[in-house]
């Protein structure tokens, strides 16, 4: 079985505290059920965004966002497909929190991931051929285990994750450790990067930080691209110690726990008294939280209601102070009271 080297350190735990204290926050925060949905759907895009930016797709946040909504955004097809697929691979992962970290898991997921990427050969199936990995000035810097070796190698690092060991320590160090592992040993021919840090993502859904699928790590690691390699490669040449590795992702945890505060901090919109909202107005919120600002025929489109339902709906949310009216006439549009 798998044996990962690393040291707990005074820094690491000081940041395991930290996003301990963080997690509880979040899960503790007054969060609308009208925002929910919204965060889900907008973390999904993030973790896609990110994580296929990192293996070098070039949609930006908002072309992910309308990929999502079933747009084209005129890119290769290659960049759409990348994204379409980590989007439903995020969607599988958000259902299947419980399913058991084994070796079909990894396959389905890979499988996901690649679909229409690589050919059925490939999609869900061990390298045959060795892999190597390169710098940004394909210089080769690692190369993985071999083929021969590969089925053993994953084998016993999914062993490890399920082993009485793995599950005494933190969340945090067992997504870490996996991610290093995973791309060290590069199972397939493609898409391992963006297979480790899904994975990892599910790791941390299943132990404990599961915070209502609203965080992101990937958008961390892809916040500074270079460091991200640097500490992979690090590792690798510290003969495998983790410390550092590990440590730095717990610094990507908290930090991606405090930017989702702030979000989080953003949302909630206060009323000048008591509100009972219904589902109709919170459907009016989603729209408003999604858009920026609507008007009253995009209101009435969305919630397919008339113009005088539109008046019933927002009347009361404007007296509450929950939204703002601004301009007049057919110029008039609405938007969230974030003040």
């Amino acid at each position: 079985m798998y044996k990962p080297i690393f040291r707990i350190t005074p820094y690491l735990l000081n940041l395991i505290d930290e996003a301990s204290a963080l997690k509880t926050w979040i899960e503790l925060a007054p969060l609308q059920l009208a925002w929910l949905p919204l965060m889900q759907k907008d973390t999904r895009a993030r973790q896609a965004h990110f994580s296929t930016s990192i293996e070098g797709n070039a949609l930006t946040l908002p072309e992910v966002k309308a990929v999502e909504r079933g747009e084209t955004v005129g890119h290769s097809q290659k960049h759409e497909v990348e994204v379409t697929n980590y989007l439903k691979a995020m969607i599988w992962i958000s259902h299947n929190t419980k399913a058991p970290i084994d070796e079909a898991l990894v396959f389905n997921l890979h499988q996901i991931i690649t679909h229409g990427l690589l050919s059925e050969e490939k999609s869900g199936r061990y390298k045959t051929k060795q892999n190597y990995v390169v710098d940004d000035q394909k210089i080769r810097v690692h190369t993985p285990t071999s083929p021969a070796e590969t089925p053993a190698a994953v084998a016993d690092l999914l062993a490890w994750v399920n082993s009485k060991k793995a599950g005494e320590l933190h969340s945090i160090l067992v997504c870490a450790i996996f991610h290093h592992r995973f791309v060290s040993i590069h199972p397939f021919s493609d898409g391992n990067g963006r297979l480790a840090r899904a994975i990892s993502t599910l790791i941390l859904y299943q132990r404990e930080f599961d915070l209502h699928h609203i965080f992101s790590l990937d958008e961390f690691f892809a916040g500074d691209l270079k460091l991200y390699y640097q500490k992979i490669q690090q590792a690798r040449g510290l003969d495998y110690d983790l410390t550092h590795w590990i440590e730095y992702v717990a610094q990507g945890v908290v930090e991606t726990l405090k930017r989702t505060k702030k979000r989080i901090e953003g949302l909630q919109v206060t009323a000048n008294y008591p509100l009972a909202i219904s589902r109709r107005q919170e459907e009016t919120l989603r729209l408003l939280r999604d858009r920026r600002s609507v008007q009253v025929n995009e209101l009435m489109t969305e919630l397919k209601v008339s113009r005088a339902r539109i008046n019933q709906l927002i009347t009361p949310l404007i007296k509450g102070g929950v939204i703002i009216k601004e301009g007049e006439s057919r110029a008039t549009r609405y938007k969230l009271n974030l003040n």
